[in-house]
């Protein structure tokens, strides 16, 4: 059983390592300390994604049907649909022969999925893909795109996923994800 003290450390230490995320994501000042004037204030933060279980679906997104792992995704996703991404180690599980540990997919695309309100009043679901961004054999990719995100968009979530090296940007009705936000 953890003691309190430990427990409140590990929320120090976490939020700290937010907190450092974020402020390097914004690009607060430059390297003499001078704000830049081109702040950017996320709506969505992260600094965890996990890799998927094969076939899981988000709001019309479907797992590939292999698993995959991440060692480590942060970003984030502004009112204004400003992305960056940072994505490193996103490798097929050791678990899938012969190819387990590696990425075979040469471009990586992300994907915001959200929940929104038609012209109409009802709920549905709005998911914009980015273009492709090239992903090494390691699975290290760096995502910072543009994406058109309706207005309101409730609970935003960023997945990632393969990209053919010809897509184009834009409205989907659902992909194929290797990782997404959370934990």
């Amino acid at each position: 059983m953890m003691s309190s003290k430990k427990w409140w450390m590990g929320i120090l230490l976490t939020t700290i390592g937010v907190l450092a995320s974020a402020q390097a994501l914004t690009g607060r000042a430059d390297e003499n300390g001078n704000d830049d004037g081109d702040d950017v204030e996320f709506i969505l933060a992260f600094s965890t994604m996990r890799g998927n279980l094969p076939h899981v679906d988000i709001n019309g997104n479907i797992g590939a049907g292999a698993p995959w792992v991440i060692a480590d995704g942060d970003g984030g996703l502004s009112d204004a649909g400003e992305l960056k991404l940072r994505v490193r180690g996103l490798v097929l599980a050791k678990s899938v022969p012969g190819v387990g540990g590696t990425n075979p997919v040469p471009f990586f695309r992300a994907i915001v999925s959200c929940t929104t309100v038609d012209g109409q009043g009802n709920t549905t679901v709005a998911n914009f893909a980015t273009g492709p961004f090239p992903a090494d054999a390691k699975g290290n990719c760096n995502i910072d795109a543009q994406v058109t995100l309706p207005n309101p968009c409730y609970g935003p979530v960023v997945l990632v996923g393969p990209a053919a090296a010809n897509s184009t940007p834009g409205e989907i009705t659902g992909g194929t994800w290797f990782a997404a936000t959370g934990f």
